[in-house]
Parts: structure tokens; sequence; C-alpha cells
């Protein structure tokens, strides 16, 4: 098949491609320097934004991917909405003009779902009663875009894609990366979140493997997919404890007991902690928690995704978390010294 697919020089792009090395996939890359490391045969070239495809090109595609999106946290709603809202509605636009479109998949996140607590199922989702942050709210709205139009389409939402399972890469350290450094480094004394907190983490290969797996199934209109680890995803106290093992060899703070794992709090506490980093003038402390501000709080709100669309369709196993939390953070360690 010819499959258009956005978002070729993101965290997913290469990986994706790689799981659709049967097809002909026809990449729209806005910077063409990025392109040179991720060259595969495959692969066609399309420098330029969506209003610059070619009608010709829109006469033979017959699947788009639309993975292109902007996470930045800590941007604002009406930047984010640029790129993740309106980038959406042009993408819809674009297939409108695909006479030989089979299927719309939109690449979406799970954390669409907010501040919604407990199972969440794969399906549309009425507007959550709040999000952590503009990003959770941007992706939302951005579904709602792809659910409402005509066209034949369904969502792949992805948990926290924490890196490759072979050796941990990932194309660029995101905000999951930058807080295992810091707690490593001991910057992060504190965590909101509960006994019920799940971590999802998953592989960036069990990731692209799912969007693949979505292309390659039969249409279901209007289907959603989970890639997520589910019910195998380490709560927080379970990987707190985790990490701390792994630091305790490369650290010496981390093996005299100087630093040790961040105390689990309720909202409350930690907003008293906010205050007084916020109060303290020290500037480090107070850059890393504005940071981590923007995404922390979504583990006060205890979640779990359903995933069997996805175990229906997606035939390669989730890695193990602690194997992949492993090589992540090595690699991450690695990465962020050497910078």
């Amino acid at each position: 098949m010819n499959i258009l697919l956005t978002g070729y020089t993101g965290n997913l792009g290469k990986e994706m491609a790689h799981q659709l090395a049967g097809h002909e996939v026809h990449a729209l890359v806005r910077d063409v320097e990025k392109v040179n490391a991720l060259h595969q045969p495959h692969v066609q070239i399309h420098p330029g934004d969506f209003d610059e495809l070619p009608n010709k090109l829109a006469a033979d595609i017959e699947v788009i991917i639309h993975a292109a999106a902007s996470t930045a946290f800590r941007a604002p709603l009406a930047t984010l909405r640029e790129v993740n809202v309106e980038g959406t509605a042009r993408m819809l636009e674009f297939a409108r003009r695909c006479p030989l479109l089979k299927k719309f998949v939109q690449v979406s996140t799970a954390c669409v779902c907010g501040t919604n607590v407990g199972l969440v199922e794969e399906a549309r989702l009425v507007r959550p009663i709040g999000f952590v942050n503009a990003y959770e709210q941007s992706k939302w709205e951005a579904e709602e875009l792809v659910f409402d139009s005509d066209l034949p389409v369904e969502v792949v939402r992805l948990s926290i894609v924490a890196g490759s399972e072979t050796d941990g890469s990932v194309l660029r350290l995101g905000a999951m990366h930058h807080l295992l450094f810091w707690l490593w480094k001991g910057l992060i004394p504190m965590m909101p979140g509960s006994d019920q907190t799940r971590v999802d983490l998953i592989s960036t290969e069990y990731a692209a493997a799912v969007v693949a797996a979505c292309v390659d199934s039969p249409l279901e209109s209007g289907r959603v997919m989970h890639g997520c680890a589910g019910d195998a995803a380490p709560r927080l106290s379970e990987l707190l404890q985790h990490l701390a093992s792994v630091f305790e060899p490369t650290s010496n703070g981390w093996r005299s007991g100087s630093i040790v794992a961040p105390a689990i709090v309720d909202a409350e506490t930690f907003a008293m902690f906010k205050t007084s980093v916020m109060q303290s003038g020290d500037v480090l402390f107070r850059r890393v928690l504005e940071d981590a501000e923007s995404f922390l709080p979504g583990l006060l709100h205890p979640r779990q995704h359903a995933t069997d669309n996805a175990d229906r369709c997606c035939l390669q196993p989730r890695a193990d978390w602690k194997p992949l939390t492993e090589l992540v953070t090595h690699h991450v360690i690695q990465s962020k010294s050497r910078s």
C-alpha cells in the first residue's frame, strides 16, 4: 500500500517506517537535514508542509498515519493547538483529496484521559473533567476532529515511549528521560502519587508495532487501540525501588545513602514542597520543579489502560519494564553526562 506518514523525524518515525517495510512509505518532512540518518530504501521523502503535498500524491495514497505533534508540555494551549489541532485538521483536509483512502490513523497519547481515574477503555472519550497540561487537551481536541470527520478513521493512543528495547536509545530525550536524570542526581526528593498509581511504559519497537498492526488490520472505523502496558505497568513504588537498584552502582550518592528514592506524597504535601522550593531561591531546584510540574501531577490520578483491541491486532510482545528501564536509564545518564 501507499502510506503517507507524518512525524518521520520524530522519536517513533524511523521505527514506524521500519515496521512498514512491506509498503511504500511517503514521509512528509519539514526539516530535510534530519533525514540523512533516517534513510530507508522504501521511504520516499516529500519536503515541505501539508499544503505543499502534490495532487498526484493524493491520487495514490491509501493510508495516512498522522504522527506529527508537539510534545512541549509547558507550551501554552494556543501554541499547541496550532500544531496538534490545526495540523490534524489540515491532514484531514488532505485525506479528503485521496480517492483511494482506506484508513486515516491518528497517533495520539494515552494521556488524553486527563485527570480521569480507573480503567480507560479503548473508545472515544467524553471530555475529561480536567487536564494536567495543555498538551493533553490539544491531543484530545485533535482526536475529536478525527472522530467527527466523515473519513474511515482509527486512533492509536500510546503511553510513555521510553526508548529502544535493544539498547535504550531514543532519538531525542523527552520529559520522562529528564526526570530519570533528575532522580539520579537526587533533585526530586518527593513525587506526587499513591499506592494505586501505575507508570505505563512501552518500548519504541512496541509502539511502532501497534501502529503498524492498526494499518494492516481490517478497518473498524472509529476504533481505538491502546499501545500501552496496561495491567503489566508497574506501580510507582515498584518503579522507584527498581530505579534505586539501577542507580546505586552508577553513583556514589546512591551507594552511600546520601541520595535515596523519593517519597510518594499526596497533592497537599507536594504543593507545600513546591511552595518551599519556589521560596528558597535555589535556581536549579526551581527550574527542575517547574519542568516536572508540567507532568508529575498526572501521577495523582491512578488509572489503567485497557489493551484488548491492541492485543488482538498486534502480535509483538511488550518488552518487560525492568530491563527496558535499565537500558533507558543507562542511555540517559550517558547522554546527559556528555552534554
